[in-house]
């Protein structure tokens, strides 16, 4: 257990860069002796500040992160875990600590596809992605997506409906369930599939988290799929960061009239392999092992989200932070610098408040205003 302890100091509580946090293993060895070293004066990548962090070795805010992990009967697994995946190891910016909800496949050893898209996917990217995915795990093929609407919740269905093992990886932590329209199956995943994430509990899904979310999603796969994207996206930018580490990129070609959603065509033309069915794919694949698919229960769960459907949100479900920026919205639109004068809080924090709220469909942004959505 004080191993793991000593991981969530370095990495949650002190929030020690990655780039110094691998300097400091290549300099001192072990995470033991950066925990037991008294003075860093001597560690030059270190700003004053760092060395502040470091020199103070309370360990009460890694102990409550473990025991919040232990009640959500989740695991914890770290960098020089042997349990580590290999596979997410040998990228050029490997997260440290993966918290897992779920069952954990053998990552090393089993043909993992990432399979990435837009949030709004249409009717067409919807059916393409169930297709690949139900195919390619019917045949063993484990998926590793995010846990977004749209072509990530329709990936992990697919998969879970073949029997199949799905991989979501959260740009949050294990705590919360982003968005709260897919927590049906977020329930689905932690009884047959796997949740991942390399942020602490409580963290939020703030903006910054989802391109470093991205690299995992990528760094667990062999291959990465893109079904359905715009020439600006996320997925693309998955895609690409696959190409840079070595990992095979395949792309659905789209017709050439839809000009707003032709990011497949592009990553195509930058090098990704187009594929028609999951066979394209299946066949760049011989030797690696296949994970014999199982009935889950959990396979009636999920349905499609009706096109365009609105979700419902009740200003009651949400925490006091949000709610009191909401009940001053209600009045009208306010700027960012009112909101925070009204509420005597600093700028940076109510950002970060207004961020939540966007992402959860609560507030929207017109010109320099904030407004609510519902």
């Amino acid at each position: 257990m004080e191993h793991i302890l000593y991981w969530l100091w370095l990495t949650a509580v002190k929030q020690i860069r990655p780039s110094k946090i691998k300097l400091l293993l290549d300099e001192l060895g072990s995470i033991e002796n950066i925990y037991f070293l008294k003075k860093f004066n001597n560690i030059r990548c270190l700003s004053q500040n760092d060395k502040n962090q470091l020199e103070n070795k309370d360990l009460q805010r890694a102990e409550h992160i473990f025991e919040i992990i232990s009640q959500l009967k989740a695991k914890i697994i770290v960098y020089d875990d042997e349990n580590y995946p290999q596979i997410l190891k040998n990228i050029s910016d490997p997260p440290f600590v993966l918290y897992i909800q779920g069952k954990v496949p053998e990552l090393d050893k089993v043909l993992t596809i990432g399979v990435v898209g837009t949030r709004r996917a249409t009717e067409f990217g919807i059916k393409i992605t169930e297709r690949f995915c139900y195919n390619l795990a019917s045949e063993g093929v484990v998926t590793v997506s995010g846990l977004a609407l749209g072509i990530d919740a329709a990936s992990a269905w697919a998969t879970i409906k073949a029997g199949g093992m799905a991989v979501a990886v959260l740009g949050n932590g294990l705590d919360i369930v982003y968005p709260p329209a897919n927590a049906e199956l977020y329930s689905a995943l932690a009884e047959c599939g796997c949740i991942m994430t390399e942020y602490p509990p409580s963290s939020p899904p703030i903006g910054s988290h989802f391109p470093a979310r991205n690299r995992i999603i990528a760094g667990l796969s062999r291959g990465v799929l893109v079904t359905e994207a715009p020439r600006k996206s996320g997925a693309l930018i998955t895609a690409r960061f696959a190409m840079e580490n070595n990992r095979d990129v395949f792309a659905v070609p789209r017709d050439i009239s839809k000009t707003d959603l032709l990011g497949t065509n592009i990553i195509i033309q930058e090098g990704a392999k187009l594929v028609n069915s999951p066979r394209d794919i299946l066949c760049e694949y011989p030797y690696f092992e296949k994970v014999p698919p199982v009935k889950h229960e959990a396979a009636h769960m999920g349905t499609r989200m009706p096109k365009n459907k609105k979700q419902e949100i009740n200003l009651r479900d949400l925490n006091d932070n949000e709610k009191q920026i909401a009940e001053l919205l209600l009045k009208g639109g306010m700027q960012v610098d009112e909101l925070s004068r009204e509420l005597e809080i600093p700028v940076s924090e109510i950002s970060v408040r207004l961020t939540m709220l966007e992402m959860k469909g609560i507030v929207k942004k017109l010109g320099n205003q904030y407004s609510l959505k519902i």
